[in-house]
C-alpha cells in the first residue's frame, strides 16, 4: 500500500507539469524515488545540505542558507531541511535551492516548521533596486524549488525601494513548487504609480541586453500589493514562461490597481494553465471600481510571439486586458465572474498597434452588472476592443463562447471576428467604431 500511495502521489505531481527537481530523494530505500525536473543542472555538481541546530536533518554540514551558497560551487546542489531561516539571499552563480520534501511516511521526524520558511528582516543590500527575500543576479541556471519565501517583514512605505519575494535581475532561472507570500506594503495607498505600483511576489527585470529566461511554474502565490508576478523588459530581452501557478489576490479592496500577472515593455511571455483569481468590486460603484481594478493577466506592449493560452481567471475587473501587441495569441482560456469591465479588453495606446493578433477558443461567463453601467462605460461584453486607441489590423477573433453577458464580441471593423457563439447576451455583436470610445453602447434594453 506505501508504495501504490507513493507512485499515486507521485502521478499526480507529473501529471499537472509540476514536478520536483533532478537530484531530490524521497523515500526510504526499496520505495520509488523521484527524478524528474528542470535542468540543466550539472551531473559533476555536489549536495549541500543545510540545517539547523536542534533539527533532525541527517547529513547537515551548514547550519545557514547563506554558508551554503557561499561554499557551493557551480551547478551544486543546497538541500534544505525545514525550519524557519531568517535569511536575506543574493545568488550570483548557477546552483539550485531545493527543500527537502517532508513525507510523514519517509522515516524521518522533524518537529516544528515543516517546510522551509524564509522570512527575514528586509534590508537594502548592495544598493539593489528591490528589496527581495530571495535575488537572483548576473547568473543563469538558478534553480529555487520547494521553498516557502515570505517578504513580510520590509519597512516599505514609497514606490522604491521595491519589495518582492523572488528577483530575477539579469539573471535566468526557474522557480517551482514554491510559496511566495506577503509581498506588501503596510499602506498600499502610498504607492499608487502606474504602471508599475510596489510590492510584487515575483519581478523580473533587466538593465543588460540579455538575452534572459526565466521559468515561473507550479507556485502559490498571493498576498502581494501590485503584481503577482511583473515581467518587465523595459531594460533587455526577457521571455518568461509562467506555467501552471495559482496566484490570487485582493482585487479593489487594496485601493489601487492589482494585475495577478503583468508582462510589459517588449517582455515576451508565455502564460499557460495557471489559475488566478483576484477580487471583486464590492460595494464601490463600477466607475470608483474601474479606477481601482484587478486584472488577471495584464500585457502592455508585449514582445512579438507572447502567449496567453488555457488559462482559468476568476474573480476580476477584467480577465485578460491587452495594451498594444503583435503577434499575440490568446487561446483557450477560461474567464468566469468578472464585474464592472469585460471578460478581455483590448486597445492600442501603448505600442500604437494591436495587430496579427488571434483570439480563438475562449470561453467567457458572468460579465456583470447587465445594466446602464455597462452601456454607460462601453463595457460588459465577453471580448471588448478600444476603437480610436491605435492601429488594429490582421487580427482574427474566432470560435469564442461568450455566456451571460452585456454583449458577446464588441469589435473594430478591420477586426475579422466570426463563428462566435453567444448564450444570455443582450447584444451579439457591437462594432465599437460605431461608437468610438468612450462609447455609451446601446441600452441594456431587454427583449
Amino acid at each position: 500500500m506505501l508504495k501504490n500511495r507513493k507512485a499515486y502521489l507521485l502521478f499526480l505531481i507529473v501529471g499537472t507539469g509540476c514536478a520536483m527537481g533532478k537530484t531530490l530523494i524521497v523515500g526510504q530505500a526499496g520505495t520509488l524515488a523521484a527524478s524528474a525536473g528542470p535542468g540543466p543542472v550539472s551531473s559533476m555538481g555536489k549536495t549541500l545540505i543545510v540545517g539547523q541546530a536542534g533539527t533532525t536533518c541527517p547529513g547537515a554540514k551548514y547550519t545557514t542558507i547563506g554558508a551554503a551558497v557561499s561554499a557551493a560551487a557551480t551547478g551544486d546542489v543546497i538541500e534544505i531541511c525545514p525550519a524557519l531561516y531568517p535569511e536575506q539571499l543574493i545568488i550570483t552563480k548557477p546552483l539550485t535551492l531545493r527543500g527537502k520534501l517532508v513525507n510523514s511516511s519517509d522515516g524521518t521526524e522533524i518537529t516544528g516548521i515543516n517546510r522551509v520558511l524564509l522570512r527575514p528582516k528586509l534590508t537594502d543590500l548592495l544598493s539593489l533596486p528591490t528589496e527581495a527575500v530571495i535575488t537572483v543576479m548576473n547568473t543563469k541556471e538558478v534553480t529555487i524549488d520547494n521553498l516557502a519565501i515570505d517578504a513580510s517583514q520590509n519597512t516599505v512605505s514609497s514606490c522604491a525601494p521595491g519589495v518582492a519575494g523572488v528577483h530575477f535581475f539579469n539573471a535566468s532561472g526557474t522557480i517551482e513548487n514554491s510559496a511566495i507570500l506577503n509581498a506588501e506594503l503596510a499602506n498600499p495607498l502610498s504607492c499608487t504609480s502606474l504602471p508599475f505600483g510596489n510590492g510584487f511576489g515575483i519581478q523580473i527585470d533587466a538593465n543588460q541586453a540579455g538575452p534572459f529566461t526565466v521559468a515561473v511554474r507550479c507556485n502559490s502565490i498571493h498576498d502581494y500589493t501590485a503584481n503577482g508576478v511583473q515581467v518587465n523588459g523595459a531594460g533587455g530581452a526577457i521571455t518568461a514562461e509562467i506555467n501552471s501557478n495559482s496566484i490570487s489576490g485582493v482585487g479593489p479592496a487594496g485601493g489601487i490597481f492589482q494585475f495577478a500577472i503583468f508582462v510589459l515593455n517588449g517582455a515576451v511571455g508565455r502564460i499557460h494553465n495557471n489559475v488566478i483569481s483576484e477580487g471583486l468590486c464590492g460595494s464601490l460603484s463600477s466607475l470608483a471600481c474601474i479606477g481601482e481594478r484587478s486584472e488577471g493577466v495584464t500585457l502592455r506592449a508585449v514582445g512579438d510571439g507572447t502567449e496567453v493560452e488555457g488559462n482559468m481567471i476568476t474573480n476580476a475587473q477584467s480577465g485578460i486586458f491587452i495594451n498594444g501587441a503583435n503577434k499575440l495569441r490568446v487561446i483557450d482560456n477560461q474567464i468566469t465572474n468578472i464585474d464592472a469591465m469585460s471578460g478581455m479588453d483590448i486597445q492600442a495606446t501603448a505600442s500604437g498597434v494591436f495587430t496579427n493578433s488571434v483570439i480563438r477558443h475562449n470561453r467567457i461567463f458572468h460579465v456583470w452588472p447587465i445594466d446602464a453601467d455597462a452601456s454607460n462605460d462601453g463595457e460588459g461584453c465577453g471580448i471588448n476592443e478600444y476603437s480610436g486607441t491605435g492601429t488594429f489590423s490582421g487580427n482574427e477573433v474566432s470560435d469564442n463562447v461568450v455566456s451571460d453577458a452585456y454583449c458577446g464580441v464588441a469589435h473594430v471593423t478591420a477586426d475579422w471576428v466570426h463563428e462566435g457563439v453567444y448564450f444570455n447576451v443582450l447584444y451579439t455583436e457591437l462594432n465599437t467604431d460605431l461608437y468610438l470610445y468612450p462609447p455609451p453602447f446601446p441600452p441594456p434594453v431587454e427583449p
